[in-house]
């Protein structure tokens, strides 16, 4: 949002928060860091803690139109999201259902709730048994239930600590989902080690190794290579699955994973969301390495962001192995 619309979506707030302004002067501290913690909402007769994210979000959808029926008690506030999706938000938490059931617990970030809520940008197959999916960027284990939801097993890979101990707690929140899902807690890049995870909030899906937040955080780091060791040595045989699926939301990091070109020839089904405007890097490369190797591609704008940063430098990339197009494409 430019600086006018932000004004304004600020104002609007006074139909939401008693201490509007306030509250809006606290998470503009916190943006340009002069400040830190919560933001203390007054709703009705009620104080509520929100995280900076939760807040902006609340504000934004409200300014958008996209927040109905958001009404305070003691229990908390509530609302609707685009008419399909709950959101209760207590002091200090916010909890998610989803329009296929999933509860999801976490910062509310507006922009991948309406991903995966709205445009369902994960869609790959209605019926995914028997399908094997290695979710790199897991942020708080969305995605892994998404697709546990629809059958896959699931191993869900996310560096940040925050966002990770959100994913174990959302495994608990759907234990029909959770013997579905195995959890790792580290980066891929292209090093093992250790590695600097830069972002901007505790909780944050944006962030990444090549950005300039001022949170840091060292975090574990390995090759997709180890990776696949790894879950070997977990005793998952990546070979007994129908179907394979590399799905990368790692915000620069698969320019690292593109070359390791043994480990990508085990996938069927390769889906990036590329990030090259944080490299200076472009799709091409990636979408000419999966080529190569006899995926067929198509780069498309997931939100309206990769429109503005331009879809060679940021959107979705989804490649379908061609000489199993035939079998994949019977499990839609």
């Amino acid at each position: 949002m430019d600086l006018v619309n932000k004004i304004i979506a600020l104002i609007s707030s006074r139909k939401l928060f008693k201490n509007w302004l306030l509250a809006g002067v606290k998470y503009y501290l916190i943006q340009h860091g002069l400040s830190k913690g919560d933001i203390v909402v007054k709703c009705g007769n009620r104080k509520l803690r929100m995280d900076p994210l939760t807040y902006a979000s609340i504000v934004v959808s409200h300014y958008n139109g996209w927040l109905r029926d958001f009404v305070c008690s003691d229990n908390g506030c509530m609302g609707k999201l685009c008419g399909v999706i709950d959101l209760l938000i207590r002091d200090g938490s916010v909890l998610l259902r989803m329009p296929d059931g999933i509860l999801i617990e976490g910062a509310f970030h507006l922009y991948i709730t309406i991903e995966m809520g709205i445009y369902d940008i994960h869609f790959l197959a209605f019926d995914m048994s028997d399908w094997f999916v290695l979710d790199i960027g897991a942020y708080v284990g969305d995605t892994a239930l998404y697709y546990a939801r629809r059958g896959a097993f699931v191993v869900a890979v996310e560096p940040l600590p925050d966002n990770y101990n959100f994913m174990l707690r959302n495994l608990e929140l759907n234990p029909t989902l959770k013997a579905r899902i195995i959890p790792i807690n580290a980066a891929v890049s292209g090093v093992d080690g250790f590695v600097e995870f830069k972002h901007k909030y505790t909780v944050d899906g944006g962030g990444s190794i090549y950005s300039v937040d001022k949170l840091i955080s060292r975090v574990r780091s390995m090759k997709l290579s180890t990776l696949i060791k790894e879950i070997n040595n977990m005793g998952i045989d990546l070979n007994r699955f129908k179907v394979r699926v590399l799905k990368a939301d790692c915000k620069g990091c698969e320019y690292d994973i593109i070359n390791e070109v043994d480990v990508l020839r085990l996938f069927d089904i390769i889906k990036i969301e590329y990030s090259g405007f944080l490299r200076g890097r472009t799709y091409h490369e990636l979408k000419d390495r999966l080529e190569t190797l006899g995926f067929r591609c198509r780069v498309w704008a997931h939100i309206e962001s990769a429109l503005k940063l331009g879809l060679d430098r940021f959107g979705i990339l989804t490649c379908m192995k061609q000489d199993r197009k035939q079998d994949i494409v019977r499990e839609y």
